[in-house]
């Protein structure tokens, strides 16, 4: 009897342990739980608020140049000349002739012949003459020059038709003139020609020859070569007025060379780009290049050795990389609010931070990628 009571008692014991030891695992797998789905519940949104600031870049590169920075292209000159009418500044008016533009026109069978000085009279009675002999063919139309009879202000006059009192009065309803343009020079200003008046036309006539000249260096190079630059060389001037002259309108010829630079757009855009994006300071920097195309004017050039100097100017907005490892999602484990607001706020182009956590009695950023979201909002 007594082993069998004490056969029981260890078999109770025994019962007993376990059933404690089972407990203890139960409490530990509920902690350890409790602990997983408070873990898993947290989480963090970071918002970062950017504002790109400008940038921008001016390099040299060559063309044809045995330099750090060259492209291929065509460097090309050709001669032009011209002359034009430039008027100096003005500061008193004085009577002239108005003069302009007709055509005369011919309903009739035959050619008829007009001599210089043949009166054409506009539909308010205001008098021209034909400036040189002109014939009128059958049926068609000729251009003459006319200048007013009298002087003064009364012969600017607007568009309007003109019969030609000489014909007979059967030929003035089908030989007859018409302007396009309004007569001018009834009041002339005079001016005395200074050397501001002459330096401008100068700049003018040289631009103006400079476009003349562009069609025929594009017809010399490669047609790829969509971009170009010119400059205008060894230029004289002839001025058909000296200066302190009072004149209503003075002439002006020039004689110059013009120098083309081709090249292909796209090898600049390169070039120009990679000097934009060494810009950034290191990876936590990100430089977007401009949609404009980069600005490019003629630096100098070597006519002889066929090469030339481009000066690029390249502009682009630079702001945080969302990539860098300063913005790493464990940069951030273990941080409070605070924490994160003061770390962000201290790196280039961050303006605002927000930092969201949940559930709400969470004070950190969790430990899990997962669980943490970086936003970058960029403002203007």
């Amino acid at each position: 009897m007594v082993a069998r009571r004490q056969q029981t008692t260890q078999s109770s014991q025994s019962v007993g342990f376990y059933k404690f030891v089972a407990l203890i695992f139960l409490a530990i797998t509920l902690i350890l739980f409790g602990v997983i789905v408070f873990m898993s519940s947290k989480r963090a949104i970071i918002t970062i608020t950017t504002r790109p600031e400008p940038v921008d870049i001016t390099t040299t590169i060559g063309v044809n140049a045995d330099s750090a920075r060259t492209i291929a292209g065509s460097v090309v000159t050709t001669t032009v000349s011209g002359t034009n009418t430039y008027f100096p500044t003005g500061n008193k008016e004085e009577p002239g002739l108005a003069v302009g533009t007709v055509t005369i026109h011919n309903e009739t069978s035959l050619d008829q012949p007009l001599i210089a000085t043949t009166r054409l009279l506009s539909s308010d009675d205001v008098l021209f003459r034909i400036k040189d002999r002109v014939l009128v063919p059958a049926g068609g139309t000729v251009k003459a020059n006319v200048y007013a009879d009298q002087e003064g202000s009364g012969s600017d006059i607007g568009p309007t038709k003109f019969t030609i009192p000489g014909l007979h009065d059967a030929k003035q309803s089908v030989i007859y003139a018409t302007s396009d343009t309004a007569m001018s020079g009834g009041i002339r200003k005079i001016g005395s020609v200074s050397q501001d008046d002459v330096e401008k036309a100068k700049k003018m006539l040289a631009e103006e020859l400079k476009e003349d000249a562009k069609a025929s260096l594009a017809a010399k190079v490669d047609s790829n070569l969509l971009l170009s630059v010119y400059d205008v060389s060894d230029p004289t001037y002839t001025v058909g007025a000296t200066i302190g002259e009072e004149v209503s309108e003075f002439t002006l010829s020039a004689n110059m060379t013009v120098v083309g630079v081709f090249f292909s757009p796209d090898d600049v855009q390169t070039l120009a780009s990679d000097v934009l994006m060494s810009r950034a300071i290191d990876d936590a920097e990100y430089i977007e290049p401009s949609d404009a195309a980069p600005v490019v004017t003629l630096g100098s050039y070597d006519l002889e050795r066929q090469e030339a100097e481009l000066d690029v100017t390249y502009t682009g907005r630079a702001t945080i990389n969302p990539e860098s490892k300063q913005l790493s999602k464990i940069a951030f484990y273990g941080k409070t609010k605070d924490e994160v607001r003061r770390y962000l706020l201290s790196l280039d182009h961050v303006y605002g931070v927000d930092v969201h956590l949940r559930p709400a009695w969470t004070q950190t950023i969790p430990h899990v990628a997962d669980h943490v979201d970086i936003v970058v909002k960029q403002v203007e």
